[in-house]
């Protein structure tokens, strides 16, 4: 139940870093990032772990 709510909470947060890249890149409330790839880099390392935390999350309720 805990790896569930991590990934839910960190579903969340990759959501706000995909807000912060589409619609605010220069003056946004969120993420300022440095380059092209580190928008990349951290998107895929967030989503990863987002899909680890829910699918292990999941397989441990049932």
């Amino acid at each position: 139940m805990t790896n569930l709510g991590f990934g839910v909470m960190l579903f969340l947060m990759l959501g706000f870093v995909q807000y912060s890249w589409i619609y605010e890149p220069v003056n946004g409330v969120g993420i300022e990032f440095k380059s092209k790839w580190s928008y990349i880099s951290l998107s895929v390392f967030l989503g990863l772990l987002v899909g680890y935390l829910i699918t292990t999350g999941i397989y441990q309720i049932y």
